[in-house]
């Protein structure tokens, strides 16, 4: 009657502007999920490098690489170096 049913009442706008939105966010999650993968998910390789001196030292002694001596004498090196 007034045009409206060809401009959907001055909202025809909206529709590409939603849509720019959802490409816009669609993109950034992806790149943001990537990104976040990466510490989120860590490999063993790079869990290995994040973990301390003292957990990699606990570790070898409960594995059985080293004796109770051998962890006391490396533990304790390690808490000079620390200081």
């Amino acid at each position: 009657m007034f045009g409206w049913e060809y401009w959907c009442g001055g909202f025809w706008w909206f529709f590409p502007l939603f849509m720019l939105i959802m490409i816009i966010g669609c993109i950034f999650m992806m790149h943001r999920s990537h990104c976040m993968g990466k510490w989120m998910f860590p490999t063993e390789r790079n869990r290995s490098l994040e973990d301390s001196a003292e957990e990699i030292l606990k570790k070898r002694y409960a594995l059985g690489e080293i004796d109770h001596s051998q962890y006391e004498e490396m533990l304790r090196n390690i808490s000079k170096t620390r200081s």
